[in-house]
Parts: C-alpha cells; sequence; structure tokens
C-alpha cells in the first residue's frame, strides 16, 4: 500500500510539472511582431459563402501565471477546431480583458499567446486594458481600435468599448449608425467587455443599476441583432430577451470565483452560421493538473461545504 501510494504521489508530481512547463516556454520564447484588429479584419473580406464558424473567448488576463497556463491549453483546443475540414472557422474574437494588469510585459505576452492562435483574432478592450491614456497606447499598439465595425461573409460585427462601463451619447449615436449599416447583412454581433445586466445575481457587477442597459438592449432588440457577447465576470452564462441573445463568456483563462456548477469553469465559444441560422457550443476546457490540484478542486470542495452547511 505504501508503495502503491508512493509511485502515485511520484505520477501525480510528474504529471503536474509537465502540466506547468508549457507556461514556462511561454515565458521563454520569443514576441513575435504585433498586428491590429483592422488588419486582420481586411483579412476577413476574400471570404465568400454563408456557412462558416468564428470562436469567442474573453478574460484571459495574460501576465499571470495561472491565467496564461490556462490559456495556452484553451488555445491548444481551439487550434483543432478545423480538425474536420466541415465548415471553415474564420477568426477568433475576444470580449476584452487580454491582459492582467495592463503593463508591458503582460501585452508582451499576450502578443505570444495570441500569435499561437492559428486565426485571425480581434480583441475589444476589457477594464484591465484600457483604463488611462498610457495604456490605451499600449493597447492600440498591440490591437489597434478600441471601436470597429467589420464584415465576414454575411454576417456585421460590432465591437463596442465600454470599459468604463457607460455608454457615451456619442457611442449610442454611433452604434445606431453601425446597426443600420447591417440592415443589408443576415446577422448582427456586437462584442463588447461589460454585459448589459449581470449574468450572476450574487456578483458585485450590477450595470443594471445604470441607465444605458435598457437603452442598449431596445437598441438591439430594434434592429435584431442576433447575440452579444461580453466577458468581464468570469463565468459562462445564457440569457436571451426579446429575441437577442446575451452571453457572458468570460472563461478564457482567469482563475474562476464563481461555482462550477453556476458556470465557473474555462470554455470559449464555437459559434456556428448556416445561411439563416445561428447556433454555438460551449467548449469547456480543463484547467491543467498542476493548477486543479492548488486550487480548483478546493474551490468546489469549498462550495459543496458551504451548500452542505450553511
Amino acid at each position: 500500500m505504501k508503495r502503491f501510494l508512493k509511485v502515485t504521489g511520484i505520477v501525480i508530481l510528474v504529471a503536474s510539472a509537465v502540466s506547468f512547463a508549457p507556461v514556462v516556454l511561454l515565458y521563454l520564447s520569443k514576441e513575435p511582431a504585433p498586428y491590429t484588429n483592422a488588419e486582420m479584419a481586411e483579412r476577413l473580406t476574400a471570404n465568400r459563402g454563408d456557412n462558416f464558424r468564428f470562436l469567442v473567448f474573453s478574460d484571459n488576463h495574460a501576465g499571470l501565471v495561472l491565467s496564461d497556463s490556462a490559456a495556452l491549453k484553451m488555445v491548444r483546443s481551439m487550434n483543432r477546431e478545423d480538425r474536420f475540414k466541415k465548415i471553415p472557422v474564420d477568426f477568433a474574437l475576444s470580449a476584452g480583458d487580454v491582459t492582467f494588469r495592463s503593463s508591458k510585459w503582460d501585452f508582451h505576452i499576450f502578443n505570444i499567446i495570441r500569435s499561437r492562435i492559428k486565426l485571425p483574432v480581434i480583441c475589444a478592450a476589457g477594464n484591465h486594458d484600457d483604463d488611462n491614456k498610457k495604456v490605451r497606447d499600449i493597447f492600440r499598439k498591440y490591437c489597434g481600435s478600441n471601436e470597429m465595425s467589420f464584415t465576414d461573409r454575411n454576417s456585421y460585427f460590432i465591437i463596442l468599448d465600454n470599459t468604463i462601463t457607460n455608454i457615451t451619447e456619442k457611442q449610442f449615436s454611433w452604434l445606431e449608425t453601425e446597426l443600420t449599416k447591417s440592415s443589408p447583412y443576415a446577422h448582427r454581433f456586437i462584442i463588447m467587455h461589460k454585459p448589459p445586466l449581470s449574468p450572476y445575481q450574487q456578483a458585485w457587477y450590477r450595470s443594471e443599476l445604470s441607465a444605458w442597459p435598457y437603452r442598449f438592449m431596445k437598441l438591439c432588440e430594434r434592429y435584431k441583432v442576433d447575440i452579444v457577447f461580453t466577458g468581464h465576470e468570469h463565468m459562462f452564462k445564457e440569457s436571451s430577451y426579446r429575441g437577442v441573445k446575451y452571453i457572458t463568456t468570460g472563461g478564457g483563462g482567469m482563475p474562476m470565483d464563481i461555482p462550477t456548477s453556476d458556470g465557473g469553469y474555462h470554455h470559449y465559444l464555437a459559434v456556428r452560421v448556416l445561411g439563416d441560422y445561428v447556433d454555438l457550443e460551449v467548449r469547456k476546457i480543463f484547467p491543467p493538473l498542476w493548477e486543479y490540484l492548488g486550487y480548483y478542486i478546493w474551490k468546489d470542495l469549498f462550495y459543496t461545504l458551504k451548500s452542505v452547511f450553511l
């Protein structure tokens, strides 16, 4: 029995070390040249046909070792999405918080992680990426504009910046102009960092106490937006109001603090556009073994005990 426990312990230790190795190699990697959202959107203009897929993730928070390790595992899964060669995967979207502290180091690491995704990546800004003018300049160097629109095949995409939570009158005017431009297209998608309604009632985030969410959601309803993709809350949650889907997909790497049963797990989305139809699947990512043993197993145990005794 003692020998079995010893061998088991050694196997777990070695497996944990192997699961930690990719993030070590990441930090030793050379950074490639950055690219902007506009450059990647330009690559999509030649796409033809009405059937395609795209991926969505958020809150990878590059620069934190826990986040980077999980994000690398997510990237490996994303790169296998086209293995069956059925419907082309055109690009990936990030709903923001691509960095942990918005430092040069964080953007450096994000750029390396992004370069390992075999798809064009287009990024919204999160509150961790665009807090002041100095940081905004770094974001523009690595990602370009924090607000833009682009098209792919039969779909219109709008990236909106709500890093300060509120949406200004100028932004509402721009958004309605873009939604009007989108009318000839079969589908409309909006990508922004903070959701208009709190996806988790026990969380601290309370956007619904502001005035902008109702106005924003009425615009989405009026112009028949298909899906609004957001992050900010580190979880997965899907809601639907008046025909518009609102999806929070903040599982791109940052440690989850919400119970797994409530959506607190790493994931990304695979969205499929088939002519007039849109559907999606959630790709759950099991955390690296070292991270699971050091954090997630205890997180789930805590919530289990809490539900039993409290």
